[in-house]
């Protein structure tokens, strides 16, 4: 007769006492580094995984997330001074992606630590630095910030995000020298003008340039001299958001990318207008409506366009309500582009303070028959009278079968919407169909 074995949970050091563990260390050869190895490397391993990622429940789906996640400096997440803890860790095969520093009034001793951390060579998918903006001045230290780019390129990052501005400036003429970055293929500058300036501006274009970057999103910084200088052959997603730059200085490096899929422009409006043949494989683009009547009538370029963005509620910018007239005149050249079907307005911006975009005339709504998709955004602002004027506003459009709202739970004005407008097949709130 077979005998029965039941089957047992595996036992690791974490589980046994601390007895036990002392009983096994007594009993290991000394002179026999291999086993006294094995013992301290999992001892190490236990402990730094219950330092680091500490009661992670991973039947949570965005635990699993932040499971190869690290983060310090804020007040929920680990200190800087357990970075050393977390080198230690590298000798194990503990999985990390992704590591946010935000860096507070001590980023002169809190860089050395993550300067020790990047010096390991350790490959981090995605690296986020963030400094504080405050108005309280702040040690400056030129030194402590090179020796934060100097090892960067050792950790070969796919994404790299530099955030807000520090108090530092450097002699005339100086320059970086550290090791350019070629592994990027996503990099955000976010109102970190420094990364930019003389000192850095070489090194940053060169490593633009060296690395397969597919993604880029500049904000709030200078980037007159950058985009000249930037060769980008495998970009597709191109963020500007830098409402002092004028659009005629962003054309002539759309011209040079034709690789580029989806495009946002927050830019001021000038008379700049696209080369023949520019942005062929773009699908998505968003900017002012000014800037987009622009863009569109630009003769043979975009072609392929399919979804248009004007001023949408759902992108992190500050609100800025079109005027009604230049959204009309959008409207007319948008007519003009059979291949724009999805399209998404401020219609609640434009409806919030009065009748006047609902009387407006003339309208060219009714031209837009190639539009299906209509993106729009709504928040508890919205009282009766602002969803009536909403819902009339939708109805303008002929061929609207899908309608997404943005932000919040719309269920009863999708009610009131699909009863005043039968024709609208689909209703979509929060990335789930609710109608």
């Amino acid at each position: 007769m077979a005998q029965v074995y039941r089957r047992v949970d595996s036992v690791t050091l974490n589980d046994l006492p601390n007895e036990l563990l002392l009983h096994i260390f007594q009993d290991l050869d000394p002179s026999s580094l291999i086993g006294v190895s094995c013992l301290c490397r999992r001892i190490n391993t236990v402990a730094l995984t219950f330092l680091l990622f500490p009661k992670m429940d991973f039947s949570d789906c965005l635990s699993r997330l932040r499971a190869n996640t690290l983060c310090f400096g804020l007040s929920d997440s680990l200190t800087f001074s357990s970075i050393p803890a977390l080198r230690l860790s590298f000798s194990m095969r503990q999985p990390l992606d992704f590591l946010s520093c935000h860096f507070t009034e001590e980023y002169i001793r809190e860089i050395e630590q993550v300067e020790k951390l990047f010096e390991t060579g350790r490959q981090l998918q995605h690296v986020i630095l963030r400094f504080r903006r405050c108005t309280a001045p702040m040690p400056t230290s030129c030194v402590a910030v090179d020796r934060l780019f100097w090892p960067l390129h050792r950790v070969q990052c796919r994404a790299l995000a530099v955030y807000d501005s520090l108090p530092v400036t450097y002699d005339d003429g100086a320059r970086f020298g550290g090791p350019v970055l070629s592994t990027l293929e996503d990099i955000t500058i976010s109102r970190a003008p420094f990364v930019l300036s003389d000192f850095f501006r070489e090194w940053t274009i060169s490593s633009m340039n060296s690395s397969t970057l597919t993604v880029v999103i500049l904000e709030c910084v200078d980037i007159r001299a950058l985009l000249p200088s930037l060769t980008l052959p495998f970009l597709r997603k191109f963020t500007v958001r830098c409402p002092d730059l004028p659009l005629s200085h962003v054309t002539p490096f759309l011209r040079r990318h034709p690789t580029i899929q989806s495009l946002i422009l927050r830019v001021s409006f000038d008379d700049a207008e696209l080369a023949p043949g520019s942005l062929p494989m773009i699908d998505d683009l968003s900017s002012t409506a000014e800037c987009l009547s622009r863009l569109l009538s630009s003769p043979d370029s975009m072609q392929h366009l399919r979804s248009m963005t004007c001023y949408n509620a759902n992108i992190p910018v500050p609100s800025i309500v079109p005027e009604a007239n230049a959204v009309q005149t959008l409207f007319q050249t948008i007519a003009l582009r059979t291949s724009i079907t999805d399209l998404s307005i401020p219609l609640m911006n434009l409806n919030i303070e009065s009748e006047a975009w609902l009387n407006i005339n003339p309208r060219f709504e009714h031209l837009l028959t190639a539009i299906t998709r209509l993106r729009i955004d709504l928040s508890p602002a919205a009282d009766a009278e602002v969803r009536r004027r909403i819902i009339e506003s939708v109805m303008l459009f002929p061929k609207v079968k899908t309608l997404i709202l943005w932000r919040g739970q719309w269920d009863g004005f999708a009610r009131q919407l699909r009863q005043t407008c039968p024709r609208i097949e689909r209703i979509v709130s929060n990335m789930r169909d609710i109608l």
